[in-house]
């Protein structure tokens, strides 16, 4: 047979199994899109339970001691039970002066333990009083959270 005389038709399109694999593809881009979504941290006013990391400073206590008081959320031990993870990080500064201030300065952040994304993060400083400074922090959290809370 001459090679020349070969049959050339296009090849037939089967558009039963075209159209399943263009569904197929669009299924999947969906579902991508839908975990990009849902990866995304909780708004703050969603977390209602938090577990406190531990730390070095005595400090992230005071703050745990105030927030088991607070009845819109609650502390648990295990990490992986917790809507959020607060981590405190403090540093004290001898201010020079007449008398010496000590002022201690705390940085709180809650992170999303899923997405590792920061929630909520606040930064205050106060000489002397950290008892204060815990005050200040979780009260700042709870008018965030009921900010939050008002705008959904």
């Amino acid at each position: 047979m001459n090679s020349r005389q070969l049959n050339c038709a296009p090849p037939r399109v089967n558009w039963g199994s075209l159209l399943t694999f263009a569904w197929l593809l669009l299924s999947i881009v969906f579902l991508a899109a839908q975990a990009t979504v849902s990866a995304a941290p909780p708004l703050l006013h969603q977390v209602s339970k938090i577990y406190v990391a531990p730390s070095s400073d005595d400090f992230v206590l005071l703050v745990k001691a105030r927030l088991e008081k607070w009845d819109a959320v609650e502390t648990t031990s295990k990490a992986e039970e917790a809507d959020a993870i607060l981590t405190c990080r403090t540093e004290n500064t001898i201010v020079p002066a007449r008398l010496v201030v000590r002022r201690t300065t705390a940085e709180v952040t809650l992170v999303d333990p899923r997405s590792q994304k920061a929630i909520w993060r606040t930064a205050k400083s106060s000489p002397f009083d950290t008892n204060r400074l815990a005050d200040d922090i979780v009260e700042q959290l709870k008018k965030d959270w009921r900010k939050s809370a008002s705008g959904h």
